[in-house]
């Protein structure tokens, strides 16, 4: 059996194990269309859409081996996703609110579950988030204000509120899975309405 008709699995372990970049390289090909569409749909021009495959293939070359990946064209799809918003945010000023930032003042990192949850305060959905800001209960929607939009750390955070660590951590947490909970209640309703 030639490598191209190697399942995705054993091309992932020949990668990890043995840095067999062929194995790394098969594997990439057989979703390249897919990252380009990603990266075209997000970046909007050929020429950085192309360049934006290559970073990510870097990438995913150095990251990979320190990875579990159980579902190689869904996670690559998220780090393609991740890599085009991260440019926009560079090139546009957009605020991202990243469910995997870590928590810097703390060493801990948000929950697993809030991973790939990312919103951007763009003129699509700007108004559906700030309406979904609204409905957070007080202490949640103080934290999250603070934390995203003026850029205060946890400690900064806790000073301002007199607020335990804990309880400023528990409400950004819990605060972020409400957004998405509502970002997506939303935008469900939105396409339903397009039908």
């Amino acid at each position: 059996m030639s490598q191209t008709q190697l399942p995705d699995k054993i091309l992932l372990d020949r990668f990890r194990k043995r840095r067999d970049k062929d194995a790394l390289g098969t594997l990439f090909l057989r979703y390249m269309e897919l990252v380009y569409g990603v990266c075209l749909k997000y970046l909007g021009q050929p020429e950085a859409a192309q360049d934006a495959v290559m970073d990510i293939y870097e990438h995913i070359n150095r990251k990979l081996p320190g990875h579990q990946v159980d579902n190689f064209s869904g996670w690559l799809y998220m780090v393609s996703k991740n890599h085009c918003l991260q440019l926009l945010r560079k090139k546009n000023n957009f605020l991202t609110i990243s469910m995997d930032d870590p928590v810097m003042q703390n060493g801990l990192d948000v929950h697993q579950e809030d991973e790939e949850f990312e919103l951007i305060i763009a003129e699509d959905i700007g108004d559906q988030l700030h309406d979904c800001i609204a409905h957070l209960a007080d202490n949640q929607k103080e934290c999250i204000r603070m934390f995203y939009f003026e850029k205060l750390s946890y400690a900064d955070i806790c000073e301002r509120t007199s607020q335990s660590m804990d309880q400023v951590r528990s409400n950004i947490q819990n605060g972020r899975r409400n957004l998405k909970k509502c970002i997506q209640t939303k935008q469900s309703l939105g396409s339903r309405k397009d039908i």
